[in-house]
């Protein structure tokens, strides 16, 4: 856990937003005090309130889960144990290690790029965003426990000298098509997760090289664009995720595709690294003594009683270091999204500007995909930070800025409209989605849900 106290009055809001020394750059800091700012900065915001507020609902489930662990007999957790050895079993007879996964994350990449177009900024504590939200730091400012998801405001008390850029997503998206065409030559299919990251499949080109021969033109994934670039490699997708984060800030680390290699791998492996285990569930795995992956198959007959299905079977696969080891290829994609961060906005020709843009953006990805759909999701998160859905489904399917819009700017007007005379306070906006996608010569091609999304980050 990240706090040392229990009281109601703050410490529970610390385990929220208090320092995580997991990240990479955070080790070693003087955690006490930097908390102490965070809380002093941030009580009394609408912000902490309802960071207070989850808090109290996180720790009246762990109340509930405790509860029901009570009354769990000798009898339920024999049977339970005896489902999980035989469902890892199975799992442990079907373990694939013969793919070669990468994957790549472009270290504080916003923050690289800035620093990059303005050498003066290598040696400054500096970060990307603004004074409402930040998105990246580097890592002199990560010494001063800034990071990105955190205001800037409580960063310059945290770091006085911390120097702040502000965003430009057009520079950072040239960078991103630059590394990616650099990508292809190594995977064509591989799967891009956002503008810093993607995942490759690498093992056919490892292959092709054995008749290569030994000295071949240099092509480095950094390719000259000054960036620090990490890799990640091992049998499957959530352990080469796991491993791009070994050797930060500047490396890479390879897991042999062994059993034994993994398995000793994981042992010591914090909960907190893997991804997909957020604040909330390793709060939860705290309060049963699971802090490590060790621990969740120590407790498996545990967990499959407390928690459901799909969240323990995840934990089992966490458990033996199993993961996907399909990378999903064009026609297989979920899900496209484009979002922006910015200081709070409510003027409606704003709102309805960005939308727009917004609706461009997925319009040209779309295009790009030769795709279109037929609902338009829209997704809004007050300053209150209360969550809205709307969604509207066309008769026919869509890809272009216009039709995109048409429908987004009639959700939007109607929460406006909801509010009103009060404004629409917006402080993020993004993901335009679309289920049921189809080529646009009217072949299918796959289905997944795009959404466009104004999520509000909070009000201090």
């Amino acid at each position: 856990m990240e706090t040392g106290g229990t009281s109601s009055s703050g410490e529970g809001f610390l385990s929220r937003m208090a320092l995580n020394d997991n990240k990479a750059g955070m080790e070693g800091l003087d955690r006490d005090k930097i908390n102490k700012i965070i809380m002093k900065s941030s009580k009394g915001s609408r912000f902490y309130e309802n960071e207070m507020k989850k808090e109290q609902q996180v720790n009246q489930r762990i109340e509930r889960m405790m509860l029901q662990k009570s009354h769990i007999t000798e009898q339920q957790l024999s049977k339970a144990q005896t489902q999980v050895e035989k469902m890892t079993f199975d799992l442990d007879r079907v373990r694939d290690l013969s793919r070669v996964i990468v994957h790549v994350d472009m270290d504080a990449f916003y923050a690289a790029v800035e620093t990059r177009d303005c050498p003066d900024l290598k040696d400054k504590p500096m970060a990307v965003g603004s004074m409402s939200m930040l998105t990246t730091s580097n890592y002199h400012a990560r010494k001063f426990g800034v990071r990105a998801a955190m205001p800037g405001f409580i960063a310059k008390k945290l770091c006085p000298n911390l120097v702040i850029v502000p965003t430009n997503f057009d520079k950072y998206r040239e960078v991103s098509a630059e590394i990616r065409e650099i990508f292809a030559d190594y995977d064509p299919h591989f799967l891009p997760m956002s503008l810093d990251e993607a995942y490759l499949d690498i093992s056919e080109h490892l292959e092709q090289r054995r008749g290569w021969p030994e000295v071949l033109p240099c092509n480095t994934f950094a390719m000259g664009l000054l960036l620090v670039i990490l890799l990640g490699i091992a049998p499957n997708m959530m352990l080469a995720k796991v491993c791009s984060d070994k050797n930060k800030p500047n490396g890479q680390y390879r897991l042999p595709s062994n059993r034994q290699a993994v398995m000793v791998f994981i042992q010591d492996l914090p909960v907190r690294k893997v991804s997909g285990i957020g604040k909330v569930t390793e709060k939860m795995l705290g309060a049963l003594g699971i802090t490590s992956c060790v621990h969740l198959g120590q407790e498996m007959a545990l967990l499959a009683l407390l928690f459901s299905e799909t969240s323990w079977h995840h934990f089992l696969d966490i458990s033996l270091g199993l993961g996907s080891t399909h990378i999903e290829r064009d026609g297989e994609r979920k899900s496209m999204s484009t979002e922006r961060t910015f200081g709070e906005m409510s003027a409606l020709e704003e709102q309805f500007s960005l939308c727009r843009q917004l609706c461009q953006d997925l319009a040209q990805d779309l295009q790009k995909e030769a795709l279109k759909g037929k609902t338009v999701t829209l997704k809004l998160k007050n300053v209150n930070f209360e969550v809205k859905t709307r969604a509207w489904t066309l008769p026919c399917a869509v890809a272009t800025t216009d039709e995109l819009f048409a429908v987004a700017k009639d959700l939007l007007k109607t929460e406006i409209d909801n509010v009103s005379p009060q404004p629409l306070r917006l402080r993020l906006m993004g993901n335009l989605n679309l289920p049921s996608l189809t080529g646009l010569n009217g072949v299918y091609r796959w289905k997944k849900i795009l959404t466009i999304t104004f999520h509000i980050c909070c009000i201090y």
